[in-house]
């Protein structure tokens, strides 16, 4: 009788003792499972982040690049006026108004 009532209560520390350490398991492989889901999402954003610093350096290239093209005909018609004279640039506002 003694035996039974030693191996149920061996058999009873067994499976608590398995039961714990299978918890134990199951919470490692949870907290492994969230911190490659959050380095995922952190890889992820930094991804998007960088797209969105490229994209924003791009486009101030190209807005510069139009100024610098804007500026360039603005001083390529001055220089053309100032070649012609005052004339051509009393007729040009004069075939605006007709418009």
């Amino acid at each position: 009788m003694g035996g039974t009532v030693t191996g149920a209560a061996t058999g009873k520390a067994l499976d608590f003792y398995c039961w714990r350490i299978e918890q134990r398991l199951i919470r490692i492989e949870r907290e492994r499972v969230e911190q490659e889901t959050q380095e995922r999402e952190r890889l992820k954003r930094e991804k998007l982040e960088k797209a969105k610093l490229e994209q924003e350096a791009i486009e101030a290239e190209m807005a510069e690049r139009k100024r610098i093209q804007r500026e360039a005909a603005q001083e390529e018609e001055r220089l053309w006026y100032e070649k012609h004279g005052k004339d051509y640039a009393d007729y040009a506002d004069y075939e605006d108004e007709e418009e």
